[in-house]
């Protein structure tokens, strides 16, 4: 939708221009509109929650805290914000209801800036149809801008015609920019904006400004777009501060409308630039990488040179702002942006270097896109304002009071996913071996959150004589199975699974093998000595070396593959071997080749030697077996 169309079609919706009062000391300073679905999983349900960020006058009469005439001063008070002169605010649900109900609960209050941060959140359910545009209308806005003390409208498109439309894009920023003249003539700062459906779609995002027109039907005056622009790809605002060092007397009001260009809902923000007149250098903000990232360390002066951060659910993240200010006699001190739940900031303290810290860990659900936003200033921020001559509200700002752009750290919180097995590389590998030959293999399962280490186990019991254990110095986490299947093992075939499981967050996964063990009448691994061999065939280690003359000894060198190790005549019932000169030559199987090459055994006690077969695995089958040796 172009942005011509959207201001025609909120006009025509709407068809209201809200009056303003001349008498009237405007109260409006900061808003923003939004809208998603209250059950997002029920792709039936209509029901949806409005969310209006507000930011208001401290000092106006109306901003009161419910059934006082006490001033906000605390987070989690009400206000009820009332009409004024006969205007009353009014969301409209776009469907031909509305309702003049408007609380605020209060987030933080600003002394300084004379100002009250509340937010509110109305529900309303929509039948069949649709789209719609919700429209909230009050008045007015503060002194000082181009559109003192006129009305204001805020609008967000709301369309439940699929369930993938979960809801409209959100804004979350500081409720005050402030540009310096003494800084370059174009100045940045972003209208840090996420996409309901997740940080995945964030590229789908579009940012403009209201047409003309729009602020035409409001009896306002549009911002002067060779000022101020907004990139349509990054959302990052151009401001040109250069007629202000002139003739340009007035703040500047903007409203942003960011887009969702998948669903074509959208949200608008409501924002006053304000121009600082001080002409001093002023303070230098920074974010800093937070620890366990790839930014770790490093320090970024804008927001745009910064990756999103990565953090999950019930992992703590830490997201540091530091500032600087060529005048070290000057004390620095911070202010955020409404925080997200459970989100702390360390102790004030003032200094220069200055250095404030956000501890947040994300609860179980709050999977999603975040923005934190702060400004440096260089007066604490708890006093009171008191600007010389008095004005009220306390804008321009205190004498020599000077803040920072607001910078914004994006996040993106993910929740607590399975690990995912790269080991074995492929999904129920199969293993055929023999009787007693040893299977290893390795397992290895990654989790993208390197803070909760992966953790590997067999979900049952492992077949007898099985193991499995971490590799000891292996960086990468790998475990090795490992298994050398008795003889009563023969024939065996089934799956053999793991689990891997984060050791914090507890979610798991699985994977499993298919081995098959071959049945074997005799088999021959490495380990076994010549006296295990011949207890097999109800024989003796001498009546088997006897029946090999070609073995000067047990020392002698045995050619595995070639030299056949014969057995007494009376004990080869398992196989078709000739009677006269038996024989273990047969049909083999090998799990490796097996290496043509002489195998020195070393053991040379002839009463019990340990002639072992070594790197070789030979099994011969029952009625397999290949013709006799001839005589």
């Amino acid at each position: 939708m172009t942005s011509s169309n959207l201001s025609h079609g909120i006009i025509s919706i709407l068809l209201l221009a809200v009056a303003a009062s001349a008498q009237e000391s405007g109260r409006w300073r900061y808003g923003a509109i939004s809208w998603k679905r209250k059950f997002p999983t029920n792709s039936s349900s209509r029901m949806v929650t409005f969310t209006v960020e507000s930011a208001w006058r401290l000092s106006h009469g109306s901003i009161v805290v419910f059934g006082t005439q006490n001033k906000p001063s605390t987070a989690g008070e009400i206000m009820k914000i009332t009409g004024v002169d006969g205007q009353d605010p009014i969301l409209s649900f776009g469907d031909g209801n509305m309702t003049a109900k408007f609380d605020v609960e209060v987030l933080r209050v600003d002394p300084i800036q004379d100002m009250v941060v509340g937010v509110t959140n109305i529900d309303w359910e929509y039948g069949p149809g649709g789209p719609w545009l919700a429209n909230l209308t009050l008045c007015c806005r503060v002194a000082g801008n181009q559109n003192a003390n006129k009305g204001v409208l805020l609008t967000t498109k709301v369309d439940l015609s699929s369930a993938d439309m979960i809801g409209s894009p959100y804004v979350r920023m500081m409720p005050l920019v402030s540009v310096r003249l003494s800084e370059p003539t174009v100045q940045q700062f972003l209208i840090p904006a996420a996409s309901a459906r997740g940080f995945a779609e964030h590229d789908s995002l579009s940012w403009s400004m209201m047409p003309a027109s729009y602020y035409n039907a409001l009896y306002n005056v549009a911002p002067n777009t060779t000022i101020v622009q907004v990139d349509a790809m990054t959302g990052m605002v151009s401001f040109d501060v250069s007629c202000f060092k002139t003739t340009c007397t007035d703040d500047v009001e903007v409203v942003f409308v960011v887009q969702d260009t998948q669903s074509n809902s959208f949200c608008t923000v409501d924002v006053i630039v304000h121009v600082q007149r001080n002409t001093q250098v002023g303070p230098t903000i920074l974010l800093n990488g937070p620890p366990n990232t790839p930014m770790q360390g490093e320090a970024f002066s804008n927001q745009t040179l910064m990756p999103a951060i990565v953090g999950f659910e019930e992992f703590p993240l830490k997201l540091t702002f530091s500032a600087t200010d060529p005048d070290f006699t000057k004390i620095l001190y911070f202010e955020f942006n409404t925080l997200p739940l459970g989100a702390t900031a360390d102790a004030k303290i003032g200094s220069n270097p200055a250095y404030r810290t956000i501890t947040w860990t994300p609860l179980k659900g709050r999977a999603g896109d975040y923005y934190i936003c702060g400004v440096a200033l260089n007066m604490d921020p708890s006093s009171v304002c008191t600007c010389n001559p008095p004005v009220s509200p306390c804008i321009p700002t205190c004498p020599n009071h000077i803040r920072t752009l607001p910078t914004c750290f994006h996040i993106n919180i993910k929740p607590n996913a399975p690990p995912s097995f790269v080991l074995p590389a492929m999904s129920n590998a199969s293993y055929v071996i023999d009787m007693n030959f040893n299977l290893e293999i390795n397992i290895r399962a990654v989790n993208e959150n390197v803070l909760d280490p992966v953790i590997i186990t067999a979900p049952v019991v492992l077949p007898i004589g099985a193991s499995l254990a971490p590799i000891l110095g292996d960086s990468q986490n790998t475990y090795l199975f490992k298994w050398t299947p008795a003889s009563y093992y023969g024939g065996w075939s089934q799956a053999i699974c793991f689990r891997a499981v984060n050791s914090i967050s507890d979610v798991s996964s699985e994977a499993c093998v298919q081995v098959a063990v071959n049945r074997c009448s005799w088999s021959v691994n490495q380990g076994q000595t010549l006296a295990e061999i011949a207890t097999i065939f109800g024989s003796n280690f001498v009546q088997m070396w006897a029946l090999n003359p070609d073995l000067v000894s047990p020392d002698s060198l045995l050619i595995v593959g070639r030299s056949p190790a014969r057995l007494p005549r009376d004990n080869c019932a398992a196989g078709n071997v000739d009677q006269r000169r038996p024989s273990l030559h047969g049909q083999v199987h090998r799990q490796h080749p097996i290496p043509q090459r002489p195998v020195r055994h070393h053991k040379s006690d002839y009463r019990a030697p340990e002639l072992r077969l070594e790197g070789s695995n030979l099994c011969l089958e029952s009625g397999v077996l290949a013709s006799p040796l001839p005589p």
